[in-house]
This record gives structure tokens, sequence and C-alpha cells, in this order.
């Protein structure tokens, strides 16, 4: 399939909303040692990240993942509401407050994380099934719903029922290294799009089938899009300021769909998405991207 061929009507989102509690520290602190933070704020981060930047610039986006109950859950959904990402996700199978991801800040950027899941990562197949998986929907999936031992298996099942007809999108994330060999086949074989680092892909690369685009993000050398074993658009990086890193591969997945669902090529959608990353790392917290206007702003 040519990616500039498909027009989503929307983008559909499996992935797990939490609250980052994110810290600016000098360096990771050694085992059992301390280190002063500057700065500590909490965040609604994760699949919000990718699905707040697709809707800012054209693309609907359906957070189809219990949020829960509770302080967490409530920021999130206040959240959406601000994006305008729409919360349809089936309650009545999870319970609890949503999770937390203390995400540490070092000073040149880079982000560490620990991660505990909450509402988000309790599904079901029950829950799954109800979401109606339509050929015009972007689905996006990550890679810590196949990690968490309270998600995995009903994805598993999910997977092996059928019912996916929409174009997946799959973002292995910091989990790779956890993921099962089925579940790499599986998605090798059924994606459409994987976006990952290169560190990311070592691990995938034996897995993912040549009918299945690659969206291989570099940090400052930019980005690559692969398709057969072939690089189809290649798009520099750039220096720029760094303040925090987190959340601007979500945020690069995010704009490169909404890109070309609006009718830009491949080359083009490749070069925004490096922008909106850009504007990203320039700003704190992972929720950061751009609108159009701010995104078209940047020469």
């Amino acid at each position: 399939m040519q990616l500039s061929d498909f027009q989503p009507k929307q983008l559909l989102s499996l992935a797990s909303g939490l609250v980052d509690q994110v810290t600016y520290v000098p360096s990771l602190p050694e085992p059992g040692g301390d280190v002063l933070a500057t700065k500590t704020f909490s965040q609604v981060g994760g699949a919000l990240n990718l699905e707040a930047t697709a809707t800012k610039l054209g693309l609907k986006s359906i957070h189809c993942t219990p949020i829960g109950s509770g302080p967490r859950a409530d920021a999130i959904k206040a959240a959406m509401a601000i994006e305008g990402v729409e919360a349809r996700g089936v309650e009545e199978y999870s319970h609890g407050d949503s999770g937390l991801c203390i995400t540490l800040v070092e000073p040149n950027g880079q982000r560490s994380f620990i991660t505990q899941s909450g509402a988000e990562g309790l599904r079901s197949f029950d829950e799954l099934k109800q979401y109606g998986y339509s050929e015009d929907s972007w689905l996006v999936i990550y890679g810590y719903e196949l990690v968490y031992p309270t998600s995995k298996d009903a994805f598993s099942e999910l997977f092996a029922s059928g019912l996916i007809k929409s174009k997946i999108v799959f973002d292995p994330g910091p989990t790779t290294a956890h993921l099962s060999e089925e579940s790499l086949s599986w998605i090798g074989k059924n994606a459409t799009l994987i976006s990952c680092n290169q560190s990311e892909y070592q691990k995938l690369a034996p897995h993912v089938g040549q009918d299945v685009w690659l969206l291989l993000r570099k940090g400052p050398e930019g980005a690559e899009l692969h398709f057969n074993n072939e690089v189809v658009a290649n798009a520099p990086g750039r220096k720029v300021s760094v303040v925090d890193t987190n959340g601007a591969g979500d945020i690069h997945t995010g704009a490169f769909l909404a890109a070309l669902a609006a009718g830009n090529s491949l080359q083009e959608s490749l070069e925004l998405a490096c922008r909106a990353a850009e504007f990203s790392i320039q700003h704190e917290g992972g929720c950061s991207g751009p609108t159009w206007d701010e995104l078209l702003a940047i020469r």
C-alpha cells in the first residue's frame, strides 16, 4: 500500500494515557544515592502526546483505552477535553486510577522512565472487541500494552480474532527488549507502519516484512522512511536547543500521520514530522506538539 494514497477518517488509539511526573536532575543517581532536582511538575503524557499532536494538525483522534477514576484519571480527562481528543475507552472492565510515569530528565534532554501502570493497563478481549476497527482508520498500538502482564493476553486474542481492519501504526517504545517473539512476528507481518528509533529497530528488524513501512527516527540526525528495504524519504535533523526530549517520538509520529492525512507527500510529511519533534524538544513536557501555524512558522 502506498501511504500517500491512504486518506484516513480518524486515528484510533489503543495506547496508554497516564500522568508524567517530570523531574529535571543534573544526573541519574547512583544505586543507593541521591541527587537534587532542579524542577518537578506533573503533566498528562503517554498516548496523549501523539493523539493531541494529530488532533492539533487536523486528524481526529479517539482514545480507545480505559482511563479509570481518581485524581490522575481526572487530569487525563481534563487534558483530553482541552486538546480535543475524544475519550471512548470502555471503563466497565477496568478499575482504579490511571498510571504514573516518573520521568527523569538530564541536562542534555535525555529522559529515563519508571512506569507504574494503572487502569489503562487492565485490558480484556471483551473490552478490546468493542471499538470497531474500520478500514478507514489508523490504529495506534504501543509496545507497553503487549508487555504488561494485565494486557498482553488480551491483545494476543485481539490479534488472532481478525477484527482489526484498520491500518496499524506500531511504536515499540522502551519496552522493545521485553516484547515476545509472538508479538514481534505478528506486528512485523500485519502493521502498515512501524515507528521506532535506531536502537529499538535492532530487535524489530528480523521480524519486519518487506511490505511494512518503517519510520526510523534518528534523533538529531533526522529521520528516514523505509519501504521494501529501500529509503524512500530522508529528512535531515537540525541543531536546536534541547530542553526535554520526553514525548518527541510520539509527536514525530503524530505529526507524520496528520501531515499525510492532510495530503502532503511522503517527503513533505517526514520533514514536517522532524520539525514538529524539534519544536517539542525545545519545550517542557511530552505533550508539546505544535499547531499548524507554529509548525509552518519553523524555518
